[in-house]
C-alpha cells in the first residue's frame, strides 16, 4: 500500500507526457484550432456508428454501402485540406504580388463549418430514425446555423444572383 503513491504518480507522469505529445502534434499538424479539426473527426466517427445502427435497424446494413460511407467521411478531409491548402497557396502568391488576400483562409473555415453542420444534422436524422426523441430546438437551430454559414459564406464569395 505504501508503493500506490509512487506508482500512481509515475502513471500520472507518463500520461501527462503522453498527453502533452499528443497535443503538441495536433497543434503542429492542425495549429492552435486543433480541436475544431478533433470535433470534426468525432463527428465523422460518430456519425458513421449512427449509421449503422440505422442501416441494422431498417434492414439496410450492407458491407458497399459502409466502405461508401468510410470513402465520403475521407472524401471531406481530402476537401477541407484542399480548401485550406488552395487558400493559404493563394495568399501566399497575393504577399507575392502585393495584394491582400487574406480572406480567403475563410474558405478552409466555411467548408470546415458547413461539414462539421452536415455531420451534426446526419447525427440528429440519424437519431430520429432510430426513434430518439430530439428537441425541436436542436433541429431547427442546425438549421439556422447552416444558414447563417452560408449567408456568410455568400458575403466572402458571392452567389450566382440569377437563381
Amino acid at each position: 500500500m505504501e508503493n500506490i503513491p509512487s506508482v500512481f504518480s509515475a502513471f500520472a507522469d507518463k500520461a501527462n507526457l503522453i498527453g502533452a505529445a499528443i497535443v503538441s502534434g495536433l497543434t503542429y499538424v492542425f495549429g492552435v484550432h486543433w480541436p475544431v479539426f478533433a470535433l470534426f473527426l468525432g463527428l465523422n466517427v460518430i456519425d458513421y456508428i449512427y449509421g449503422l445502427m440505422k442501416a441494422r435497424a431498417t434492414g439496410t446494413l450492407s458491407s458497399a454501402k459502409g466502405a461508401r460511407g468510410i470513402v465520403k467521411k475521407f472524401s471531406y478531409w481530402v476537401i477541407v485540406s484542399l480548401s485550406f491548402g488552395v487558400s493559404f497557396v493563394l495568399m501566399d502568391l497575393g504577399t507575392v504580388l502585393g495584394i491582400n488576400l487574406g480572406f480567403l483562409q475563410l474558405i478552409g473555415w466555411f467548408t470546415l463549418a458547413v461539414y462539421i453542420l452536415n455531420e451534426l444534422t446526419s447525427i440528429v436524422e440519424n437519431m430520429v430514425a432510430l426513434g430518439v426523441d430530439v428537441p425541436e430546438i436542436l433541429v431547427k437551430g442546425l438549421a439556422a446555423a447552416r444558414t447563417a454559414v452560408d449567408e456568410a459564406g455568400d458575403k466572402v464569395v458571392p452567389g450566382d444572383k440569377a437563381e
